[in-house]
């Protein structure tokens, strides 16, 4: 399904792990320079400042063409517009399966610009032709894009944004149903979150989904952002007060409030407990950064200080908690340090100890002569040898 060489991507995996092993010491700079001329990609991927020079290129370059060709028509009418719209998302498309084929483009710029220009001019044609898409049918339409550019193209943003869009899906569906939806919203919201995390934590180091790993990664941390996101208290009681029409006063609660603020404090601290239970720096480091939701939403509805003085101390605590927890794992302690560790998942995955010794120790050098000792006809006399040393 994915449109690049899986050859080559296979190849770019082996070189990943070849770089993270020199990196750490485990094999020596000669094996990793013969794990890398064995496994050879041909893509085409530029540094990074290039890669962001070609993106801005290409991305003026098409517009600068469509608003020319808008130019010329002046018709003013949208189901034209719409047309011409249309026509060049065909144009996009086809440029962005030619470049991957046959030019062997992977993240060089060029091809991320032409798949976000691709889905941005897919949604423009269809509001352009259809007078009006309610919110249901534009996250449909964008879950639909997204979703497919990510098996095709296996884009983290893609990933990420099919997720939102799903859950655009299930949020302006089910509080078409009633009250009794938009009560319960939050918690299916929750749940939702709770499954999308399961299947991408059990599933994202599978073989089969070997080149969606970062996807599946990135989908996993959003998804244990938006378990804490629908059960703050903030979020939900903000977004109920505008959307749903409360008309809350202020300071003012709204019913089962008290089980949000419980979330609020609970989600970040279960996931920090998590992280160290399982030692999972997913969970470790988002129960971190979601520290802070829990500061700005007690401060938003208390005033216990000002913002600054609050996110002051805050910070101050937290990093002398890290100086005093850096100094206790100093010596390894119960299976924790704070060095850096090496990766768990790369360990066994690519089985980089077998390339080493296919690669390194079972290749004879093609231009040095065969090194061998030829026995010689000496003579001992009798049992048929000469008599020559």
């Amino acid at each position: 399904m994915i449109a690049y060489n899986h050859q080559s991507l296979d190849h770019l995996l082996f070189k990943k792990e070849a770089k993270f092993a020199l990196h750490h010491k485990l094999i020596s700079k000669e094996e990793a320079d013969a794990i890398e001329k064995a496994y050879p990609d041909n893509f085409y991927m530029p540094n990074l400042f290039i890669r962001v020079g070609l993106f801005l290129l290409t991305a003026v370059i098409i517009l600068m063409c469509f608003g020319l060709l808008c130019l010329i028509t002046m018709t003013g009418s949208d189901k034209n517009l719409g047309i011409l719209a249309f026509i060049f998302t065909m144009f996009i498309y086809g440029a962005l399966e030619y470049l991957i084929y046959e030019k062997q483009h992977y993240a060089s710029g060029i091809d991320d610009a032409l798949l976000w220009l691709c889905l941005g001019f897919a949604v423009a044609t269809a509001n352009l032709l259809f007078s009006f898409i309610p919110l249901l049918g534009q996250s449909l339409l964008i879950f639909i894009l997204a979703f497919y550019f990510l098996l095709r193209f296996g884009n983290v943003i893609m990933g990420a944004l099919a997720y939102v869009s799903f859950l655009a899906i299930v949020f302006y569906g089910w509080i078409a149903l009633g009250d009794m939806a938009i009560t319960t919203m939050p918690f299916l919201l929750m749940a939702i979150s709770i499954a999308v995390y399961w299947y991408m934590s059990k599933y994202r180091n599978h073989n089969r989904l070997r080149h969606y790993k970062s996807c599946c990664t990135f989908i996993e941390i959003l998804a244990l952002v938006t378990l804490y996101a629908a059960g703050n208290y903030f979020v939900v009681r903000e977004v109920s007060n505008s959307m749903f029409h409360l008309n809350l006063k202020e300071g003012g609660s709204f019913p089962g409030g008290w089980f949000f603020w419980i979330t609020t404090v609970l989600i970040p601290a279960v996931y920090l407990f998590k992280g160290i239970q399982k030692k999972d720096v997913i969970l470790l480091r988002t129960g971190l950064v979601l520290v802070a939701g829990i500061v700005y939403t007690i401060r938003y509805y208390y005033h216990v200080a000002p913002l600054e003085i609050t996110f002051t101390i805050s910070g101050i605590i937290m990093i002398l908690i890290a100086y005093i927890i850096t100094k206790y794992l100093t010596p390894v302690k119960y299976g924790y340090t704070h060095a850096e560790p090496n990766d768990p998942e790369s360990a066994g995955l690519l089985q980089l100890e077998s390339l080493v010794v296919a690669q390194t120790f079972h290749q004879t050098p093609a231009n040095e002569p065969e090194k061998r000792f030829d026995f010689g006809g000496g003579s001992g006399g009798g049992a048929g040898a000469t008599d020559n040393f």
